[in-house]
């Protein structure tokens, strides 16, 4: 199995100091006593200096985004295999906690139903009028990190919750290139562009497109999430748009009554 050892600015670093040793060496070795050895002893000292700074200050290469975003993809399709198993169809709800709580539930109904009013804690839910299954949200271990490493705090209004979700894809977890935020009447349209995890949304979208709104992952549930106690409202997501060659995900929130 082929193993990378070195990064791209260790070997820079090693090809500099080769560099070094071969100019100073010519250098010593014509001991002219002219502008050509005080070019050459300049261009080694020059290189060796580039190549001690490449190799000081160079870091081991970060994990591969593509690599990791195949991880969680078999759990998605495992849970939600389980989920329509057991005669459940419809899209997950988004639930809020207490107002200013950045604890949010995760419902997935038998049909295409509202929410009920209380969700007992319990992942099997048989009694009322929309029967279903709770789940706690994919994001909800990223939402902690937040509130611990990040000083994240619940957005309160539409205006807060949209600057949240962009400045947490973009600058903070940096997610993605780009990100932005729009209403469009009951609904609420996050375009993402250059996803850096798109190939396991890919792989999970290619097993099935109903995945994606039945047990959302990823940015998808980050998003809801962070939309859901913003708004104080029950949300879900209705539909997802991919483009490959852009690596962007188009997302379609519906917003519940609060």
């Amino acid at each position: 199995m082929k193993r990378h050892q070195y990064n791209d600015y260790q070997v820079s670093g090693i090809v500099m100091l080769s560099a070094a040793f071969l100019l100073l060496l010519a250098a010593t070795l014509l001991n002219r006593s002219d502008i050509t050895s005080a070019t050459l002893f300049l261009c080694g000292v020059a290189a060796f200096l580039c190549g001690v700074f490449l190799l000081t200050f160079s870091k081991p290469e970060p994990v591969d985004a593509r690599v990791a975003s195949l991880l969680p993809v078999m759990g998605s399709i495992n849970i939600c295999r389980i989920i329509a198993d057991l005669g459940v169809r419809g899209n997950a709800w988004f639930i809020p906690g207490e107002p200013g709580s950045a604890d949010v539930k995760e419902f997935v109904p038998v049909t295409d139903s509202l929410p009920p009013d209380t969700i007992p804690d319990f992942s099997f839910v048989i009694d009322g009028e929309s029967p279903g299954i709770r789940l706690i949200p994919d994001a909800a271990r990223v939402i902690d990190l937040l509130k611990r490493r990040h000083g994240f705090h619940t957005p309160q209004g539409e205006n807060e919750s949209f600057n949240a979700v962009k400045e947490i894809i973009e600058d903070i977890l940096e997610y993605a290139d780009t990100a932005g935020l729009s209403r469009d009447g009951d609904s609420v349209i996050v375009s993402v562009k250059g996803y850096r995890f798109y190939d396991g949304c890919r792989l999970v979208a290619g097993e099935s497109p109903k995945i994606c709104t039945m047990h959302p992952c990823g940015i998808c549930s980050l998003s809801a999430c962070i939309l859901a106690s913003g708004l104080s409202v029950p949300v879900k997501i209705d539909y997802i748009d991919m483009d490959d060659a852009t690596r962007s995900l188009r997302i379609i929130v519906t917003l519940g009554s609060g």
